[in-house]
C-alpha cells in the first residue's frame, strides 16, 4: 500500500507541477485586464526572469502537493474516505467508475458554474464597480488553471488533506473509530473546510481588486463556500476523484458555457 500511496502522490504532484506553469501567467493576464496601470510595475518587481519564475513556481507546487497528497492519503485511509479509481489505476486493476456518481459530479459542477457566473452577472457586478467595468471573457489560461490548479491542487489541499485531517482529529478527540463518528462531524468538517476554501481565495481577491471590501468578502465566502459544500459532500459520499471531477467541470462550464452565454 505504501508503494501505491507514493505513486498516487507522485501522479497528483506531477499534475500540480504542470499547473504551476500556468498559474503566474493567468494571474498576470487578469492583472493586465483589471489593473493595467500596475501591470508593468508588477512585471518589473518579479525577482527572476519569467522562465525561471515559472520553473520555481511549478517545482514549489510539485513539492507541496506531493507532501499534502502523501499525508492526505494516509489520513484518508484511516478515516474511511475513498480513492478507489486512483487505487485501481495505480494498482493496475480494473477501474470501476460509478456512473451515477459521475453524472452527479458533472451536474453539480455545471450548477456551480451557473451559480458563480450568474451571481456575478446579475448581482455582484452592480455592487462591485470594478467588476462592472471589467466583464469576464473566455480565457484559455483561466480554463487550464481552473482545471489543473482548482480541480486538483485545491482538492488535494482542502479535501484530501485538510478534511481528512479534521475527521482523524475528531476521532482522536472522541476516542472512537471513524466508523462510529456521527455524520454531524462530517458535516462540521465540510463546513470548516469550505470556510478555509473560501478564505484561501481572499489573497487573490485582494490582489485583483486592491482591497477586500465587505461586499467582496461576502462574494468570496458565498460563491467559494457553495463549491466547498458540494465538493466536500462528494469526497465524503462518493470519493476523492468525484470531487476533482466536479471541481473541474465547474471551471470548464464557467469558461466554455456560462461566460460566453451571460457576457456575449
Amino acid at each position: 500500500m505504501n508503494k501505491i500511496d507514493f505513486k498516487i502522490s507522485l501522479l497528483l504532484a506531477l499534475v500540480c507541477f504542470v499547473a504551476g506553469f500556468f498559474i503566474l501567467p493567468y494571474q498576470l493576464e487578469v492583472l493586465e485586464t483589471t489593473l493595467p496601470e500596475q501591470y508593468a510595475e508588477i512585471i518589473e518587481m518579479l525577482p527572476f526572469p519569467m522562465g525561471i519564475m515559472l520553473i520555481l513556481t511549478a517545482f514549489q507546487f510539485f513539492v507541496i502537493s506531493f507532501i499534502l497528497s502523501f499525508v492526505g492519503i494516509k489520513l484518508a485511509r484511516k478515516t474511511g474516505f475513498s480513492l478507489n479509481i486512483l487505487d485501481s489505476m495505480i494498482g493496475k486493476e480494473k477501474v470501476v467508475i460509478d456512473k451515477k456518481a459521475t453524472l452527479l459530479s458533472i451536474v453539480i459542477g455545471m450548477i456551480l458554474g451557473l451559480i458563480i457566473i450568474g451571481a456575478d452577472r446579475f448581482y455582484f457586478q452592480y455592487e462591485i464597480p470594478m467588476m462592472g467595468q471589467n466583464t469576464p471573457q473566455f480565457s484559455l489560461l483561466g480554463l487550464i488553471t481552473g482545471v489543473l490548479y482548482g480541480g486538483v491542487f485545491e482538492e488535494i489541499a482542502v479535501r484530501l488533506f485538510f478534511m481528512s485531517l479534521l475527521i482523524w482529529l475528531f476521532a482522536k478527540v472522541l476516542k472512537c473509530n471513524t466508523e462510529e463518528i456521527s455524520s454531524k462531524f462530517y458535516w462540521l468538517a465540510i463546513f470548516i473546510s469550505l470556510v478555509l476554501f473560501a478564505v484561501l481565495h481572499l489573497p487573490a481577491t485582494e490582489m485583483f481588486f486592491g482591497e477586500v471590501t465587505p461586499m467582496l468578502l461576502t462574494r468570496g465566502l458565498l460563491l467559494n463556500g457553495i463549491g466547498g459544500l458540494f465538493f466536500g459532500y462528494l469526497y465524503w459520499k462518493k470519493g476523492f476523484e468525484y470531487a476533482i471531477l466536479s471541481h473541474m467541470v465547474a471551471h470548464i462550464s464557467m469558461q466554455l458555457i456560462f461566460i460566453p452565454v451571460f457576457y456575449s
